[in-house]
């Protein structure tokens, strides 16, 4: 009888090894789930975080480029003016050099504009161009 009670005690203690075993085994398999996991992620991450890198230099140009445009606005909008209002019906070369002296202009009297001024980059958007050059 002592040894069936030392035999049930063992046959115990290794089924509660075993359960400890699977319960281990199973937790095992969920953390191995989980760095996979984790490890993808962090391969989305990194390819997410280069991503905005450039994106940061393209809003950095954007922003310096909306500031200039910004700080040229009444020259820029008082050249346009002048184009629209009195260049029109002139030739081309004609109009080139009157802009070329309406820049000169600006700059001595302190005004702000552009030091290569173009009508399209005041009035006009690229998308909307764009789309006029397609459907021609």
């Amino acid at each position: 009888a002592e040894k069936k009670a030392e035999l049930k005690a063992v046959q115990d203690n290794v089924a509660k090894l075993v359960a400890d075993f699977e319960t281990a085994r199973t937790k095992k398999e969920e953390l191995a789930l989980q760095v996979e996991d984790c490890s993808r992620k962090l391969v989305r991450a990194e390819k997410l975080i280069s991503g905005l890198g450039g994106e940061k230099t393209r809003w950095s140009d954007s922003s310096a480029r909306l500031g200039d445009q910004y700080n040229n606005l009444i020259g820029d909008v008082l050249i346009a003016s002048g184009i629209i209002a009195y260049l029109g019906t002139f030739m081309g070369k004609y109009r080139m050099d009157t802009v070329k002296k309406w820049v000169g202009l600006m700059k001595t009297q302190e005004l702000p504009a552009a030091k290569e001024f173009a009508l399209r980059n005041v009035i006009g958007e690229d998308v909307t161009i764009r789309q006029w050059v397609i459907d021609k």
